[in-house]
């Protein structure tokens, strides 16, 4: 099944959110892909190797130290995420490989690295920011909803998969606002 497709629009409009205590907010640094690795073995995000880190990630064109965010709780890397730009047009961010350990989550981390891409791609001139994601990441559709992320319709499954989801986080708004970029469409 095809992966669920949702942008922002609007990069000024994002809420500042304090990093909880004992936790650190930062870019990467050499060495961190272990620490990585782990954040995506447990998020089920694939490159779960420091090798397979710098080559996913750190091997990739897009890639920029200050791109790839990542948060610290006791020297442990506990969460990570990117602002990449989009392959096939650079004037679009893209928030890529978000993920946390599961002992971290349900602390507004993801909203808080979110939110860190979303200030990246903007302070980099950009206005629109895209995602992929899937239909069983609830709490990650709720945030993106939440920080004004919309539907964008790139295939026919979408609309229903939306109407679904829609019904299931009681965001009815979501599939009204959504963008239909369907061909043919």
């Amino acid at each position: 099944m095809s992966q669920l497709n949702m942008e922002k629009s609007d990069l000024g409009r994002v809420p500042a959110i304090p990093v909880p205590d004992g936790y650190l907010l930062r870019t990467f640094r050499e060495g961190d892909e272990a620490g990585i690795a782990r954040i995506y073995a447990a998020s089920d995000l694939g490159a779960t190797t420091a090798e397979a880190v710098r080559e996913k990630m750190l091997g990739d064109p897009r890639f920029k130290p200050e791109r790839l965010f990542v948060i610290e709780h006791q020297g442990e890397l506990v969460g990570t995420a990117a602002a990449w730009v989009c392959s096939n047009d650079p004037s679009i961010g893209y928030l890529h490989m978000v993920g946390l350990l599961p002992g971290h989550r349900g602390k507004r981390l993801g909203a808080i690295l979110t939110v860190a891409a979303i200030n990246q791609n903007r302070a980099e001139g950009l206005s629109v920011q895209r995602l992929h994601t899937d239909d069983f990441r609830e709490p990650a559709l709720r945030l993106y909803l939440d920080l004004g992320y919309v539907p964008v319709y790139e295939d026919d499954t979408h609309p229903g998969r939306w109407e679904t989801l829609a019904r299931k986080l009681d965001r009815p708004e979501a599939v009204s606002h959504a963008i239909d970029r369907r061909p043919n469409q």
